[in-house]
């Protein structure tokens, strides 16, 4: 970054909706978030219509990589955190991370709505509310968001 708001590198596109899943409705890879841990990186991103369908996906590449070569990266061909019928959370998405105050227990913060039908045009729903749920970690060091949990 040459200042807070102009990038002075070069752009890099790393992903683009290539999947079913990310092309419902509108093909979308939005609201990118970075995850670093266990010396790889995890970029996770929004995809499809901001209805049920909205859900995330997620881009790996090793730390040690050139992170601006799109080759470093590999996309998870399914999403990796979507709407849960059994716990009433639809359409999971735009998220972040974080951690509890003693930095032990990673944290996805994201939002979601508590029903599937909605009257008219999505985008313009204000009922994405944001909720937060403790990230698990696989035995091979990458994150396993499980699924929306219930109000």
């Amino acid at each position: 970054m040459e200042t807070p708001t102009s990038i002075s590198g070069r752009q890099v596109l790393l992903s683009t909706p290539q999947y079913p899943w990310e092309k419902v409705k509108f093909q979308v890879n939005e609201g990118p978030a970075v995850l670093v841990k266990n010396g790889k990186v995890f970029l996770t991103y929004s995809a499809s219509a901001t209805d049920a369908s909205y859900s995330m996906g997620m881009l790996t590449a090793s730390a040690a990589s050139d992170l601006l070569d799109p080759t470093s990266w590999k996309k998870s061909a399914e999403p990796v955190f979507k709407t849960s019928e059994k716990n009433g959370q639809y359409g999971p998405g735009h998220n972040s991370f974080t951690t509890t105050p003693d930095g032990k227990t990673d944290i996805l913060v994201y939002h979601a709505r508590n029903y599937r039908d909605i009257q008219g045009d999505s985008l313009h729903d204000p009922n994405r509310h944001t909720r937060a749920q403790v990230i698990h970690w696989r035995a091979d060091g990458t994150p396993d968001f499980g699924e929306p949990v219930a109000d």
